[in-house]
């Protein structure tokens, strides 16, 4: 349209583009501080002109050819796979953390600590066989040591249990995320098939994404209309509208049932031969199929886990054939009372002194022979506090250290190692675990710092940057209508001011 009515509509069309440019500014102010938001730009082009005979073509002003998400895939994708993995090695230490603080090492109260003053009891014993004082502080420091290794298994415990919800909650929080997916596919769906960009829902998205890879390791592909699909380990969690649901192997009832927990609800007891904290997926015959997790916090907790039931094995192993080798020696080879009381299935959780021995001291056995005590003869109570430094295997299912009457003392087991080496052995290995852990978590916190920081700077709202917009709009729309207030004025002059 030419002529003035023509310019009228340029101004307009000038007006209006300046003012979607200020409310899309306006909207970019207002998110900047909101989490996972992508800054957004209107973007402006010359609208279709029109041939004017004899002149040419003309101008028709602007027109918005669409608000755009200022994001980067590739940018994304790389935090959801750091992301993963930061999540995993942070996962795994802070469970090592509470390990740590389980075994308390270097510690006066640790149970390093607690064999010393436990060996030093024996060897005061062995220099004063007859001080009725002496067998009282044995029984008080071996009282004191079952006491510590008690609450360390119960403590261990605990850590396998939290480490467990954990899973079940990680479990929970991942089937809820699919199901905001699938319903947040739906609503994107809806807006592109009229043409449409969907730029908030995708933000929301795009955070859904990465709050999921954070928890597993996903396989995450888009169709057309900017749905999400989602894989874990090849299988579909989320396909259209079907959805299938994580669960976790929680327990193992006393029947040996497995209970399998979708993190709400009662578990699903069913038979199976899987490891306490597996993750499963229930297939088209209702049975339950496991999937191999390899990043996430799930995969941080499941390594978590296993450590932890590692340590507790080590811990039963150490406990139990120390126990057996202070029987052995105390009873002379079974021919007299044990000096440990425990149950083979949990030999740290169950260790007691025996009850005669607590009740009466004085049946504690100080010499070699213990049918028939020689007064002053500390013998066998010193090779109870030299036990400390005898080289046996500990770490084995079944106690099997060659025990010599005679010389109240077990032969030296190839591969052997003292008491106090041994426990530090199970120590150390954790100490490094937890470093490597740690320093993991240390190097993917500054790559993901970048990537972030990397968005942040594709994506992120720049307050200046908008301000400088803000003015300029501002400006264009006061053009636009300085114009209409000009154009105005002429179709007034020509209307109401001419002709007759």
């Amino acid at each position: 349209m030419s002529g003035l009515f023509g310019s009228l509509n340029i101004g307009v069309r000038g007006m209006t583009a300046a003012q979607t440019a200020l409310q899309t500014t306006s909207h970019n102010l207002s998110s900047m501080n909101t989490t996972g938001y992508s800054r957004q730009r209107v973007n402006l082009e010359a609208n279709n002109p029109y041939t004017c005979h004899g002149v040419g073509q003309l101008g028709t002003g602007v027109r918005i050819s669409g608000v755009v998400r200022i994001a980067d895939d590739y940018v994304t994708k790389q935090i959801q796979k750091e992301n993963a993995s930061l999540t995993r090695h942070a996962t795994k230490s802070e469970v090592l953390g509470q390990l740590e603080t389980i075994f308390n090492e270097p510690s006066d109260t640790g149970l390093s600590a607690g064999f010393g003053r436990f060996y030093s009891a024996w060897n005061y014993l062995g220099a004063n066989p007859e001080l009725a004082t002496a067998k009282t502080m044995v029984s008080q420091e071996s009282q004191t040591l079952t006491d510590t290794v008690s609450q360390m298994a119960s403590q261990l415990e605990s850590l396998q249990g939290d480490t467990i919800h954990s899973i079940e909650k990680d479990v929970l929080d991942f089937n809820e995320k699919v199901d905001q997916l699938a319903t947040l596919n739906k609503q994107i769906f809806n807006v592109v098939i009229k043409g449409q960009s969907p730029n908030d829902l995708l933000d929301q998205r795009d955070v859904l994404t990465t709050e999921l890879a954070s928890i597993a390791d996903l396989e995450i592909t888009y169709d057309k209309f900017q749905g999400v699909s989602l894989k874990l380990d090849k299988v579909s969690i989320l396909e259209g509208d079907t959805i299938n649901k994580l669960a976790v192997i929680s327990d193992r009832t006393v029947d040996g049932e497995l209970a399998i927990s979708t993190g709400s609800g009662k578990p699903i007891i069913q038979t199976g031969d899987f490891a306490i904290g597996q993750i499963v997926i229930a297939d088209q015959k209702g049975s339950y199929q496991p999937l191999t997790i390899s990043n996430g916090s799930i995969k941080g907790s499941q390594e978590a886990l296993e450590i932890v039931e590692a340590k507790k094995t080590e811990l039963n192993q150490l406990v139990g054939n120390f126990a057996q080798a202070v029987n052995t020696i105390h009873s002379d080879g079974s021919k007299g009372l044990n000096f440990f009381e425990f149950s083979s299935d949990e030999p740290a959780k169950t260790i007691k002194v025996n009850k005669e021995l607590t009740s009466s001291p004085i049946k504690i056995n100080a010499g070699k022979d213990i049918a028939h005590p020689v007064s002053g003869d500390g013998s066998r109570a010193t090779a109870l506090s030299s036990l400390a430094n005898a080289k046996l295997n500990y770490f084995t299912q079944d106690f099997n250290a060659t025990y010599k009457s005679d010389s109240i003392e077990f032969e030296a087991q190839v591969g052997g190692s003292s008491t106090g080496d041994a426990y530090k052995g199970i120590v150390t290995s954790m100490g490094i675990m937890k470093q490597q852990s740690d320093n993991v978590v240390a190097s993917q916190s500054v790559v993901v710092g970048f990537l972030q920081d990397r968005q942040a700077a594709i994506s992120g709202v720049n307050m200046n940057e908008e301000v400088i917009d803000m003015m300029r709009f501002q400006s264009a729309f006061e053009a636009n209508a300085r114009i209409i207030s000009v154009i105005d004025g002429m179709l007034d002059t020509l209307i109401n001011r001419t002709g007759v």
